[in-house]
C-alpha cells in the first residue's frame, strides 16, 4: 500500500524513488523492505510526505479523499466525536448579487477578486468606508461561508479568496503575522497556508481549500486578532468602533 502511493507520487513530481529515499537518508536495503511491504518509521514518512506535498495519512491510505488527524486526542475520540461535526455541516446556501456586493464592501474588495479563480493578490479597494462596519450582519454571512462545504467551485473560490483577505490582513498587523510566523500555529495544515500563499496546488487535492471555521478559531486563538479585523483589518472591539465612527442603526 505504501510502496504503490510512493512510487506513484514520485512519478508525478519527476523524483526517482530510490534517489529521494537516499536523499532521506534510506539505506537501499531499507527501501528493498518497503518494496516488499514494510512502511517507514514515523520520521521517514513526514520526511516523504514533505517532499511531495502531502500528507502521512495520504501515504498510508487507499482513499483519495483521507481525513488527517493529527496526534493530539486519541484516534477513538476522535472517530467518535466525528459524527457530531458532520451533522453540523451544511451546504451553502445560494448566495444573491447583492449578498455579494455586501461581502465585497465589508471585506473592501472587489467582487472580481472574490469571484476569481485565479490566483491574484488581494489589494484593498481604497480606503475603508467605516460605515460598512455597521451592517455587522455581513461578517456572521461571511462566518456561515467559511463554516460550509465548499461543495462547489463557486463556493470553493469564494472561501479561498476570503481566506486570502485574512492572510493580508494579518500580514499587516503590527505583529506581523506573515507565513513564517504562522507557521508556528500547529493547528493550521502547512501545506493548505502554501496553496493559499502561492497558488501552487497540492497532489493531496483536499489541501486545495479555503480556511474553514476551525482554522479561524485557530487563527484568533493564535493571533489574538477579531473576526472584524481578520475581514477589515480595523482593529479595536467591534462596539468600541461603531461608537468611534457611526451610529447604530
Amino acid at each position: 500500500m505504501f510502496w504503490t502511493k510512493y512510487i506513484e507520487l514520485c512519478k508525478k513530481n519527476n523524483i526517482r524513488p530510490r534517489v529521494l529515499a537516499s536523499e532521506l537518508g534510506a539505506a537501499p536495503a531499507t527501501v528493498t523492505r518497503w518494496k516488499n511491504g514494510s512502511v517507514p518509521n514515523r520520521d521517514m514518512l513526514e520526511s516523504i510526505a514533505k517532499q511531495l506535498g502531502v500528507t502521512v495519512d495520504f501515504l498510508l491510505n487507499d482513499e483519495e479523499y483521507p481525513i488527517n488527524m493529527n496526534e493530539k486526542r486519541s484516534t477513538f475520540k476522535k472517530l467518535t466525536a466525528l459524527p457530531q461535526r458532520w451533522n453540523s455541516l451544511h451546504s451553502g446556501s445560494e448566495l444573491t448579487k447583492q449578498q455579494l456586493v455586501d461581502i465585497a464592501d465589508f471585506t473592501n474588495s472587489s467582487l472580481y477578486f472574490l469571484n476569481s479563480e485565479k490566483n491574484i493578490e488581494y489589494v484593498p479597494d481604497g480606503k475603508y468606508d467605516i460605515n460598512n462596519l455597521l451592517n455587522i450582519e455581513v461578517l456572521f454571512e461571511i462566518l456561515n461561508i467559511m463554516d460550509s462545504c465548499a461543495d462547489t467551485e463557486f463556493y470553493r473560490t469564494l472561501q479561498i479568496q476570503l481566506s486570502r483577505i485574512v492572510l493580508y490582513h494579518l500580514e499587516q498587523h503590527k505583529e506581523k503575522y506573515n507565513k513564517k510566523k504562522l507557521s508556528d500555529c500547529r493547528q493550521l495544515n502547512t501545506d493548505k497556508m502554501n496553496f493559499l500563499y502561492t497558488g501552487i496546488e497540492n497532489i493531496d487535492i483536499t489541501l486545495n481549500y479555503g480556511l474553514n471555521f476551525s482554522d479561524l478559531s485557530a487563527l484568533y486563538e493564535f493571533t489574538d486578532c477579531s473576526y472584524v479585523y481578520m475581514f477589515t483589518g480595523i482593529e479595536g472591539r467591534y462596539d468600541e468602533i461603531v461608537r468611534m465612527f457611526g451610529n447604530t442603526k
